[in-house]
């Protein structure tokens, strides 16, 4: 059976490693939601680091953010007159959802999704990074109701340290999604957490509850209109890895 350490292999032919890195224009990603990012230090997402997306009250508030991070670096390098990067989703539960992908305008030829056990996800997420291959890598610990992953967030210090050192080395940014109800030993060391929640269907608040500079915030809202989702084309909508075992 595959190990992590091998997912690599796996891979359509055309990802190459980026070694010249993805952090060269600047700072940080913005999302092109302007009140969101007008609430974000520095107006956007920052790079080389990793970023946990706190959601309360369902897992769909950060897999739209990250969605909009993916969405944003193509459209960036776009503007830029480059190449589209490519992201990447970590899935474990399967349940990542094809019309959702398209309606966040998300360049699905530039989308892996991987689908590995949960016991292998943090293998999974450190070999994507150091992959230097990605230039935003979405990590779902949750799931969704009745797929729910129940990941015991415990070992994660050790495995953020690892990401956040593999993410300052390729310019990557990596989006770890958590259930911000969950109990945990020890907060994670991410350079910035939002705690996210929809307190109305049209609306998102949003928490600073930590950054690498001390400026953290009370919950804000904004409006928060979820894009709708356009006609399926008849064909596979990501590349998808095979899933791995430990």
């Amino acid at each position: 059976m595959a190990l992590p350490a091998h997912i690599l292999e796996h891979f359509p032919a055309q990802i190459q490693r980026n070694s010249q890195g993805f952090d060269r224009e600047g700072r940080v990603l913005p999302l092109g939601i302007g009140e969101l990012d007008a609430l974000l230090p520095g107006g956007g997402l920052p790079r080389a680091s990793v970023v946990e997306l706190s959601v309360m009250g369902g897992v769909s508030l950060g897999t739209s953010v990250a969605l909009a991070a993916c969405r944003a670096a193509g459209e960036e390098a776009r503007a830029s007159g480059g190449e589209a990067p490519w992201c990447a989703f970590i899935d474990p539960s399967t349940t990542l959802h094809g019309p959702g992908v398209q309606g966040a305008r998300v360049d699905l030829g530039r989308l892996l999704v991987v689908r590995p056990p949960v016991e292998a996800l943090g293998r999974t997420a450190i070999r994507l990074v150091e992959s230097q291959a990605f230039s935003v890598i979405a990590v779902d610990t949750v799931g969704v109701p009745g797929a729910a992953l129940n990941v015991g967030l415990a070992a994660w210090p050790r495995i953020v340290r690892r990401l956040a050192m593999a993410a300052g080395e390729a310019g990557s940014i990596v989006l770890l999604i958590t259930d911000g109800e969950a109990r945990r030993p020890l907060p994670l060391p991410v350079a910035l957490r939002l705690e996210l929640q929809r307190p109305r269907p049209d609306r998102l608040s949003v928490r600073i509850a930590k950054e690498r500079r001390g400026r953290i915030s009370q919950p804000r809202t904004i409006v928060w209109a979820k894009p709708r989702a356009k006609a399926l084309p008849h064909r596979q909508l990501v590349p998808v890895a095979p899933a791995v075992s430990p």
